[in-house]
Formats: C-alpha cells, sequence, structure tokens
C-alpha cells in the first residue's frame, strides 16, 4: 500500500476509506471532520530555495529540500552561520521553488555526483557566507542575466550528461516534495522558479503544480527565455486530461524595471495564456514590497513599505531616475498592473480577456531552506549575509518576507490549489493576521453571517447596480490600527486610484468589522477594490539586529519601527467591454460603518 493510501485509511472510517482510497492516486481524500461548506484559513510559504538552488548554495546552505520541508513543520535547523533556528508556529502548506536554471550544474556539482571537473572548483570551495559572492560572480552573473542565455561551459562541452543531470535533479525535486505531502496535516507542492534576469532585471515566475503529475522538465530561462515561452511550454507538458495543471506567480516585481508585462502590445493568443497561467501575484518577500510607487517626482508614505527601488538589481535612489524609467518601473509594481489591467480587459472586447486579474500573495524568497520565519525580533537575515551585522545591513532594505494566507476547505493539494486558482487569498508582511472580504450589492452586516450570494476576494462581481464591502480583521500579536480600501478605476478612457481609510484607531484594537459603501460606483466602469489592514507599529528586524550588537549609531535608519500589513487579493467589477461612461470628476466619496 502506498504512503498517500495508508495515510487514506488512517484518516476515514474503514468502510468508507476502502472506497475512498481506491482513487487516491488521482486526488488527494478528504478529511475527517472537513464541513465543505465553511472555509479554514491555512498559512503557508511558496517561494523558498533549499541547497538545490546554486544561490543559496553559494552562501553556504546545504539543506535539501526535505530538510526544508520538516523546518515548516516545526523541526529545528542549522544555518551557516552554525546558528540553529525553529518556527514556534509552523506552517500548513509550502513550495521548495529552486532555480531550474541550475539543476544540471548543481547535480554534477555538489549533490550527489561531486564532480571533481575544475569548473567546478569555486562552487565547492567558496560556499560560504563570507565568500559566496566568488560563486555569484563565476556562474549566476555569466548564465541568468544575458538577453540571449547561455548554458554553462560545463554543459556546452557535454549536452547529453547535463539533460540527464535535469532530469534526475527535476526528479529528486518532485520525490521529495512527494514524501512531504501529508494530506490533511501538511500540503507540500511540487514547484520550481523561472529565473530570468536579462540585463539584470528580475522577471522571474515560480511554478507551482497541483499535484504529483508536474511537467516533463523543469522549465528554465536558459531553454525558454520568455513568459510566452514558459507558458507555451507548460501548455505542452501539462496537460489537464493527464491530471496535471500549474500556475506562475510573478514576483519581486520591484526589481523588474517594469518588464514582462507587456499587455498593451501582445498578440490575444499571448494574453489569454497569461490570463490561463498568471493567476497570482506576489507582492511581498525578502527583497521588498512590490505593492505600489507613487508618481514621479511625489512622495506617499503607504508606498514607501519595505521599498528598496533598484535599476538593474543595483540600489537606486528615487532621485536618479529619470521620469521615463519611474513610469517603466512603476508600471510593474502591483497596484499599477491590476489598472492596466482594466484597460486590457476594455479593450479585449468580444474575447473579455483581463490578463492581470492577479490575486495577492506574499512570501519569503527565502536562501536558508527556512520557509514562513518572518518574525523581526527573531529572523536572523537573509542567506546573503548571513554571520555578519554589517553584510546584513549593507542589504538594510530586505525584510524576512511574507507569508501567503489561503481560505480553503481542507489541507490538502486539490482544496489548497484551487483556492489559488481562485484568488481567495492574501498575503501579509509576515504576522499572521486574520482577514476576509466580501462585496454584495446590497448591505453587509457585521452582525450577521456573510450571505452566500457575496463575493469573496478575488472574485467578480455580477450586474450590480451598487457595491457593499465589509471587511473582518483579527489581530496577532500586536493590535491593528487601520482598515483601508484602495480602488482602481478605468473611467472615460482614464485609469485612476483611490485610497479610503474606512477604519481607523489610534490605540488599536485586537479585532475589526468594517463595512464601507462605494458611493462612487459607475456600473458601466471596469473597476477593483483590495483591502490594506495596517497593524500598529512596532520594531522593524534592523532594530533588533543593531539593538543587541550595540551599534545602531553606526547604521543610520537601522533603528526604527515599521507598520506591519495584509494585503487581500482584490474583487472585480468587469462590465461588458465597449460600456465605458463618459469621464466624470472622482471624489473619495463612500459611506463607512463600524462594529
Amino acid at each position: 500500500m502506498s504512503v498517500v493510501a495508508a495515510r487514506c485509511r488512517r484518516m476515514l472510517p474503514v468502510a468508507l476509506g476502502l472506497f475512498w482510497c481506491a482513487g487516491v492516486h488521482a486526488a488527494d481524500p478528504v478529511c475527517t471532520g472537513t464541513d465543505m461548506a465553511h472555509k479554514q484559513l491555512y498559512w503557508g510559504d511558496l517561494h523558498v530555495h533549499s541547497g538545490y538552488s546554486l544561490d543559496a548554495w553559494g552562501f553556504g546552505t546545504a539543506a535539501s529540500p526535505t530538510q526544508a520541508y520538516e523546518f515548516a513543520r516545526g523541526e529545528p535547523l542549522r544555518l551557516a552561520s552554525g546558528q540553529h533556528v525553529q518556527l514556534d508556529r509552523p506552517l500548513d502548506f509550502m513550495a521548495v521553488t529552486d532555480h531550474a536554471e541550475w539543476f544540471d550544474l548543481m547535480y554534477l556539482c555538489t549533490d550527489p555526483q561531486r564532480s571533481d571537473d575544475p569548473y567546478c572548483d569555486v562552487l565547492t570551495e567558496k560556499n560560504t557566507p563570507a565568500a559566496g559572492g566568488a560563486v555569484f560572480q563565476e556562474y549566476v552573473l555569466p548564465t541568468i542575466t544575458k538577453a540571449q542565455p547561455q548554458p554553462t561551459p560545463l554543459c556546452q562541452d557535454d549536452p547529453r550528461r547535463c539533460a540527464r543531470a535535469r532530469a534526475a535533479q527535476w526528479q529528486r525535486v518532485q520525490d521529495q516534495a512527494n514524501a512531504a505531502n501529508d494530506p490533511c496535516a501538511f500540503t507540500s507542492f511540487v514547484g520550481f522558479e523561472w529565473s530570468a534576469t536579462p540585463d539584470f532585471s528580475h522577471n522571474h515566475r515560480n511554478v507551482i503544480f497541483a499535484s504529483e503529475a508536474a511537467s516533463a522538465e523543469a522549465i528554465d530561462y536558459l531553454r525558454h527565455p520568455s513568459p510566452e515561452q514558459l507558458w507555451q511550454a507548460l501548455d505542452r507538458q501539462c496537460q489537464r486530461a493527464d491530471g496535471c495543471e500549474a500556475i506562475a506567480i510573478p514576483h519581486n516585481t520591484n526589481m523588474g524595471d517594469g518588464r514582462s508585462f507587456d499587455v498593451e502590445t501582445e498578440a490575444p493568443a499571448t494574453l489569454e495564456l497569461r490570463a490561463r497561467y498568471e493567476r497570482l501575484v506576489e507582492i511581498h518577500q525578502e527583497k521588498g514590497s512590490s505593492e505600489c510607487l507613487p508618481a514621479f517626482g511625489s512622495t506617499d508614505e503607504d508606498c514607501s513599505f519595505e521599498q528598496s527601488l533598484t535599476r538593474q538589481s543595483r540600489p537606486t535612489p528615487a532621485a536618479d531616475y529619470t521620469a521615463q524609467q519611474w513610469r517603466r518601473m512603476r508600471g510593474g509594481y502591483v497596484r499599477q498592473l491590476l489598472l492596466r489591467g482594466l484597460r486590457s480587459y476594455a479593450a479585449s472586447g468580444e474575447r473579455a480577456v483581463n490578463p492581470l486579474q492577479l490575486g495577492i500573495i506574499g512570501s519569503t524568497d527565502n536562501h536558508t531552506a527556512t520557509g514562513g520565519f518572518v518574525d523581526e525580533a527573531t529572523w536572523p537575515g537573509t542567506a546573503f549575509g548571513l554571520g555578519s551585522l554589517d553584510r546584513l545591513l549593507a542589504r538594510g532594505s530586505w525584510n524576512p518576507g511574507g507569508l501567503v494566507a489561503v481560505w480553503a476547505e481542507e489541507n490538502t493539494r486539490a482544496s489548497l490549489f484551487a483556492a489559488l486558482k481562485r484568488r481567495e487569498v492574501y498575503a501579509t508582511s509576515g504576522p499572521r493576521l486574520r482577514v476576509r472580504l466580501a462585496a454584495a450589492g446590497q448591505r453587509l452586516g457585521c452582525e450577521a453571517a456573510t450571505p452566500v450570494d457575496a463575493q469573496p476576494m478575488g472574485s467578480t462581481l455580477g450586474a450590480v447596480q451598487a457595491v457593499h464591502f465589509k471587511i473582518e480583521a483579527q489581530a496577532d500579536r500586536h493590535p491593528l490600527a487601520e482598515v483601508q480600501i484602495i480602488k482602481g478605476e478605468l473611467h472615460g478612457g482614464e485609469l485612476r486610484e483611490q485610497v479610503m481609510t474606512v477604519w481607523q484607531q489610534s490605540e488599536g484594537r485586537m479585532s475589526v468589522c468594517a463595512r464601507w459603501q462605494d458611493d462612487d460606483f459607475d456600473a458601466a466602469a471596469p473597476a477593483f477594490w483590495y483591502a490594506r489592514v495596517l497593524q500598529a507599529p512596532t520594531p522593524r528586524w534592523s532594530a533588533y539586529q543593531c539593538q543587541r550588537a550595540g551599534r545602531c549609531d553606526e547604521f543610520p535608519g537601522a533603528d526604527r519601527w515599521i507598520r506591519e500589513r495584509a494585503w487581500t487579493s482584490p474583487v472585480w467589477h468587469l462590465p461588458g467591454p465597449g460600456n465605458e461612461p463618459a469621464p466624470r470628476a472622482v471624489s473619495s466619496r463612500g459611506t463607512t460603518e463600524q462594529e
């Protein structure tokens, strides 16, 4: 009997188990006690790197995917700095997403073959937190930063050997993810990262599979050097008829220089591929937050949270951008992507396709195999600076990363993946804030259960003449301070965005229910709304680090507080294309009620 079948037999009554488990290879079992009418909240991380990733290995991470999954379930792990770490609250689900571009190199040079080829020397001799920069220079930069990427010299010399190594490494990745999957207790997803970095612009995607069925290869940037080629390869290699389904999640768009979202010029077939595979975007991770940028030359405190500005991967202050560079970069941030999606939808005519109808998640991009390790007070720092306060604060704009929260019926691959696809998910910058957003054409009350015809985060409203919202939020370990609604709209050919505070309290509360009606709602205008829930200020990781070392005076800006937050996936209103109204003045009017 298979491991999964055995688990199924344990979870279900014997008579039912004998019937159900016959099909256990095709789908996860239903968990005992599940109420399919009521969704539960599950916490996870869909962007974690183990020692199978070249850049993680290069800075000393040796842990395997298996060890990463064990850490996510609460087991301790020893870091390259010698420190032992452990989650105080294990995750419900996780995906190890190692870089596909170097599966062959890692298999041949490190584990399991450990080749004595001279090309491997730097990889096996300089892989420490202090010397890892040499690994980055030798292997990372010459491959993925090229507009026309080339395989490593090792694989140019012997492409067949490398093809076998890639296949073997991809199989190891799948085997370890599948072995870690424990339906109803812990979900591990098979995945990899496609790591396009042309001209040092980060255009990366994490690919997550719904089940054990996965693509024949881990599709990489070296052989498939555009997002369209990634989606096309998934279309060929991952067929629903074979039980295979996948999503591709853009991340770190704050470092993407506005590239890889050219929906204004893409062909209809490409737009449809994008809409099929890119249903989510990662808004927050260790390399910064990607929610929004203000207009050129202006400031916006709400958009400055964990901001990490770069141009071609180099830290760049706002004053050093031209207006054109700023607009292009701004266009890749999440709020602008959502707005651009409205315009693309309106232009799609009868096809009615919104290629940027993106749900919102957070994750860590952790490179120490410690997914979900997001506590500001105990975070040891990014893999690229472990063991040295000077190295850590040289990347002072980085942070512990975020989490993805999923509203699903049960903790299984099938249920969680379905929630990811329908975008009933949200992101946090680390704290486990419990948030629900509902929208409807009629008033929603806090005193009563949300009606079944209300739409949750991630969904699209039907034909309504008014729109009402209810935001329920529960704090984690610190009080909540503010609840906002962010609205985007296409009206009279103009894209507009507004931020409305619907609840605020200086002393904070541990739970909030706020209701808001959009008094400016126009049934003919494409629009979206998402909620942003802000926590009361707490110390940042850099403050804890410099205070413990007694060195805050040496690092200006390190000793500061931040307002952690959650971002829900949007609710959309997408009327038939061609129904746009005439221009009108926009106010921030709305009716707010709080309980």
